[in-house]
């Protein structure tokens, strides 16, 4: 018989509520949250906001690996809104 040790049936140890990024937040923070965003223009970084990622750090993380993708794909030497839309058909 298997015994299951109380501290072991969960990998949760407390649970954190984040909330959103507001949009200023937003271009303050995710041009230091990977190279692909710290020379993309902010106008490219709101759109990626408003279409796909809303403030969301889970979503900006994903939305950063489709689009690190797409540049390795095409040569881009940056983002840019066609390569965006791109990356957010990739999202889930």
């Amino acid at each position: 018989m298997l015994r299951r040790e109380p501290m072991l049936s969960s990998r949760i140890f407390i649970w954190q509520h984040f909330t959103r990024l507001t949009p200023s937040e937003v271009l303050d923070v995710i041009p230091l949250l990977h190279l692909v965003w710290a020379h993309a223009d902010p106008d490219d970084i709101a759109f990626a906001d408003q279409h796909a990622a809303h403030g969301n750090f889970r979503a900006w993380a994903q939305l950063t690996a489709h689009t690190r993708t797409a540049l390795a794909r095409t040569g881009r030497p940056r983002v840019d809104q066609e390569l965006l839309r791109w990356a957010f058909s990739r999202l889930a």
